[in-house]
């Protein structure tokens, strides 16, 4: 009986550490998802930054431009028709 309560106990246990080591991976893989936002602003007053193209298609957070801020396209309205 006493072999038995020790493999329950010691399943248990494994099964604990396994269900937080999943948990901490999730965690962290998800993490880097919005690292590019938060290293600081993209975008301050009129200036903003774009950021390089790497070698591999990528793209390079740490070197990059400030330039202009791209303005947005103008919206286009149809003529009002008058009613007779």
């Amino acid at each position: 009986m006493h072999i038995l309560t020790n493999l329950r106990e010691k399943h248990m246990r494994n099964l604990i550490i396994t269900a937080a080591a999943v948990a901490a991976v999730a965690t962290f893989a998800s993490a880097p998802a919005g690292a590019a936002e938060s290293w600081g602003p993209s975008r301050v007053g009129n200036q903003c930054f774009s950021p390089a193209m790497g070698g591999t298609g990528g793209r390079d957070l740490l070197f990059g431009s400030w330039g202009a801020c791209p303005q947005p396209a103008a919206i286009a309205t149809a003529p009002k028709s008058k009613k007779k």
